[in-house]
């Protein structure tokens, strides 16, 4: 989950003709510099009750920018964004005012308005430890700082705190320190060079299904129905740890299959990826509403390593997860593959 939000800010004072500086009317604001996807503004504080109010202004492009806004009440803020979706541009003008007594004024601008690329923040899964404390966080700009916060499942924040960069650099090694407690959010917001910022959110919080694993004949993936009590039973716990999780975050439910080394590999994989979804689709029978994704690993990840055409019933297991993002599964790159359940969805 990303945002970007600014920090530099340009402070512009303005008085009418005839009015003291005790009696100030507006003040304006200009957002120069941010990130692509937003746009830079006027915002105007205003002190005194308006008729109107209006932005003209020319970019150097010829490109003209006309907003008036009336009736504005005193003690309040309005916002011209500038139709700027990349580079930079002057803009030259006038903001004009008119008091709700018939009085007015106006005031010249003149100012160069900058859309920057984003700072692309990344974190890879490999790269998070929870044991440590520690992530390393990629950019596309350098960075001087980063601000950190630390969710516990329970919604308490246990960690808090910022990583000052002495040389600016686009991939920063995040150490914090927390409280007890399992992690349930990690929320960076990375300062550039520019002084503009962006936020991203990391939830590598996961909750796994206790579960006695369903039992398929050689080289199937039907569900028997001696094995239905089975999925039944982890069935109520799935609904005991949504209802428990699921006011905090956006749950998904994750089913991994594995399988042992008796057979092909390219078969394996295959033969779990189905068995996955078997049990996908019967949860989702069973009325599971919330997003359900589905992966098999084969062979790769074997709970007992074993030599090549082993039949070890230990590696013929499922994994049955809650969580609000791809879990890792202790397979590399686990994280990616993942398939989402759809209504009508084929073997």
């Amino acid at each position: 989950m990303k945002s970007f939000s600014l920090v530099r800010v340009v402070v512009l004072l303005t008085l009418l003709s005839g009015v003291s500086k005790a009696e100030q009317v507006v003040n304006v604001h200009l957002n120069d510099k941010v990130a692509s996807g937003q746009q830079p503004s006027l915002t105007i504080s205003v002190h005194r009750d308006l008729k109107a109010l209006t932005l003209d202004l020319r970019r150097d492009d010829g490109k003209k920018v006309n907003q008036t806004l009336t009736n504005i009440p005193r003690n309040s803020k309005r916002t011209f964004k500038l139709p700027q979706k990349s580079g930079r541009h002057r803009y030259k003008g006038s903001l004009d005012v008119k008091l709700a007594g018939g009085d007015g004024g106006a005031m010249k601008l003149d100012f160069v308005a900058e859309v920057v690329p984003s700072l692309g923040l990344s974190v890879s899964r490999d790269e998070l430890d929870l044991v440590e404390h520690s992530v390393l966080l990629n950019s596309k700009r350098a960075l001087v700082k980063v601000d950190y916060e630390i969710t516990a499942e329970t919604g308490a924040r246990i960690g808090s705190g910022s990583h000052k960069i002495e040389k600016a650099e686009r991939r920063v090694k995040i150490e914090w320190r927390q409280k007890e407690g399992k992690v349930l959010k990690i929320k960076l917001v990375a300062y550039d060079v520019d002084g503009l910022n962006e936020e991203i959110e990391l939830i590598p919080w996961t909750y796994n299904i206790p579960h006695e694993e369903v039992e398929f004949e050689t080289g199937k993936w039907d569900i028997r129905d001696s094995e239905v009590p089975k999925l039944n039973k982890s069935y109520k716990l799935l609904i005991q740890g949504l209802k428990k999780y699921g006011k905090l975050l956006e749950v998904k439910l994750y089913i991994a299959g594995y399988t042992d080394t008796v057979a092909a590999a390219d078969y394996n994989l295959g033969l779990s990826m189905k068995r996955a979804l078997s049990i996908a689709r019967y949860y989702r029978s069973k009325g599971f509403k919330h997003p359900i994704y589905y992966q098999g690993y084969g062979e790769r990840g074997l709970k007992v390593q074993t030599p090549d055409e082993t039949d070890e019933p230990r590696n013929r297991r499922a994994e049955y997860v809650l969580a609000a993002e791809p879990p890792g599964m202790n397979v590399s790159g686990s994280s990616a593959g993942w398939k989402r359940l759809k209504g009508r969805e084929s073997d």
